[in-house]
Parts: structure tokens; C-alpha cells; sequence
């Protein structure tokens, strides 16, 4: 077993928490970079190649999910600059869960290119920079995403939610190209779904993608979460009594009072429920000696 001071292990827990924001950070602004240039690639198949406004853009699913994704990882970014300030990251599960929904859509599209798109009308899906914005993008988005450790848990509550953006997208689709049809004002059917597939099954087969896609994504958004947080307490022994869990909070406390500013002291639930867990106490007598030690200092 390594010997690591307390002072080594709150260090360590400062330097993990502040790379975690540097890097929350970074991946934030290269996303919204990618989806950026995506959007700006569609704008200009939809105006200069197919000569239609502008807004007709939104017909495609795969404008939606990029402006999704970028509305979503704008939120990320504040909370990333705070943290790096504060040499803490977290985001509210609100944020995580919209992120989520941003990357389940958008890879959504990439699956739907693969599988079908594809196959029936390879230049739609492949041209005028298809390449990036169903492919490239989709795949990089992805693998920022989980470089992202907001540490939320998701649940199937989760993944049904993220599936709302496609479902609902899915049944205007139905009502403007199937009820409507594009000779009485509806769209265009510019996904070829009515010449390959029965409608109501196309719609049966995407829901199924949809909820596999994203429950595949949350597990293993999960599976690494929990890798992430066994390395970050991998410097606290699993044997160890309960005075010595408590001066850990104590000396938390001591080094957050002293490396932070009054106004912008937080209490790390997060870290201490999980200090409890592991040596079995109770979470509220941890924080009670963490704020012993910010009192002591303040």
C-alpha cells in the first residue's frame, strides 16, 4: 500500500477537480465549434444547393440536433469557467440530462446515415459535406461527451426523456409527408421513408433505435462515471476508522477555507457522501467536520 499523506490526498482531490473543469472546458468550446460548422453546412445545402429558405433547414433532423447540442454544451461552459476558478466542476442534473438528450439525437442521425440513409440515397447522406455532419461530427461529439464528467447517474427515466426530441420530430414528420403530403403544402419525403418502409413501421423501428441508442450511451456514461470516481479515491484505504474518515473532512475543509473565497464556499456533498459510503458513516457527521474546518479558518 502507497503511503499518501492527507495533505498528498486533498492536493490531489484540488488538482483531479480542476483538470476535471480544464477539460470539461476544452471539450465544451471544440463541440461547439463542430456543431457550428455543421449548421453552417446545412444553411448552405439548403439555400445554395436546393435554393430554399433558410429556415426550411429545420426540415432535416439533423439541424435540430446540432442546434440542440450547442444550446446544451453552452451551459456546460459557465459552469466549467467556475469551475476552474473554484478547483471544482459539477453540473446540475438538469444540464447533464439535456446534454445527454443533445448527444442520444444527434447520434440518432450518424445510425440512421449508417443503416439506412445511406443506402437508399448515398449523396444525401454523403454530400455536401454529409460526411462531417453525419459522421465526423456525430463521432467526436460522442467522445466529448463522455470527456465530460458532470458524475450523473442516468437512469431508463433518462433515456425515454432523451428519446423525446426524435419522437416528437418523428410524428410531424408522419403528419407532413404521410397525412399532409408535400402536393397539399406538407414536406418532401427527404428521408425515403415511404419508398422503402411502411410508415407506421418506420416509426416503430425508429423509436426502437432511439431507446437503444440511448440506453447504450447512458450505461456506458455510467460505467465510466463509477471508473472516474474509484480513481478518484483510490489514495483512501477501504479499512480505516471512522476518526480518521471524519479528520479527512475536517482537513477538506481546512484546505477548501484556505484556497477559496469566503463568498464562494461550497460544501462537497458529492465527495463526502461518497466518503461515507465507502467507510460506512454517516454522511451528515462528515460534513459537520468539514465545516468545523472551514470555521476554523474563516
Amino acid at each position: 500500500m502507497i503511503n499518501i499523506t492527507s495533505r498528498e490526498k486533498r492536493e490531489y482531490m484540488t488538482s483531479l477537480m480542476r483538470k476535471r473543469s480544464i477539460i470539461a472546458l476544452c471539450s465544451g468550446i471544440i463541440e461547439l465549434v463542430l456543431v457550428f460548422y455543421a449548421l453552417l453546412q446545412g444553411y448552405y445545402k439548403t439555400t445554395a444547393v436546393c435554393g430554399e429558405d433558410i429556415f426550411a433547414s429545420y426540415m432535416y433532423f439533423t439541424m435540430i440536433t446540432n442546434t440542440l447540442a450547442g444550446i446544451s454544451v453552452a451551459f456546460v461552459i459557465p459552469f466549467a469557467v467556475e469551475g476552474i476558478r473554484d478547483r471544482r466542476f459539477t453540473l446540475p442534473r438538469w444540464v447533464s440530462v439535456m446534454l445527454f438528450t443533445s448527444v442520444n439525437s444527434i447520434t440518432i442521425v450518424m445510425v440512421t446515415v449508417l443503416g439506412f440513409l445511406g443506402r437508399v440515397a448515398p449523396e444525401d447522406a454523403f454530400g455536401y459535406g454529409g460526411v462531417f455532419t453525419h459522421i465526423v461530427c456525430p463521432i467526436l461529439v460522442i467522445i466529448l461527451f463522455f470527456q465530460i464528467e458532470g458524475g450523473c447517474r442516468f437512469t431508463i427515466k433518462d433515456c425515454l426523456f432523451s428519446c423525446l426530441p426524435i419522437t416528437i420530430y418523428m410524428a410531424v414528420y408522419y403528419v407532413m409527408v404521410v397525412v399532409i403530403g408535400s402536393e397539399n403544402g406538407g414536406w418532401k419525403d427527404i428521408y425515403y421513408i415511404t419508398d422503402h418502409l411502411q410508415p407506421v413501421l418506420a416509426v416503430i423501428l425508429g423509436l426502437i433505435v432511439a431507446f437503444s441508442v440511448s440506453f447504450i450511451l447512458s450505461r456506458l456514461s455510467n460505467y465510466l462515471s463509477k471508473r472516474r470516481k474509484e480513481r478518484a479515491f483510490r489514495y483512501w484505504d477501504k479499512d480505516v476508522e471512522p476518526i480518521e474518515a471524519s479528520i479527512e473532512a475536517y482537513g477538506l475543509g481546512v484546505a477548501m477555507a484556505q484556497n477559496t473565497k469566503r463568498e464562494r464556499i461550497w460544501i462537497p456533498y458529492d465527495i463526502l457522501e461518497e466518503l461515507a459510503c465507502r467507510y460506512d458513516l454517516e454522511a451528515s457527521d462528515l460534513v459537520k467536520a468539514f465545516v468545523k474546518g472551514l470555521e476554523v479558518n474563516m
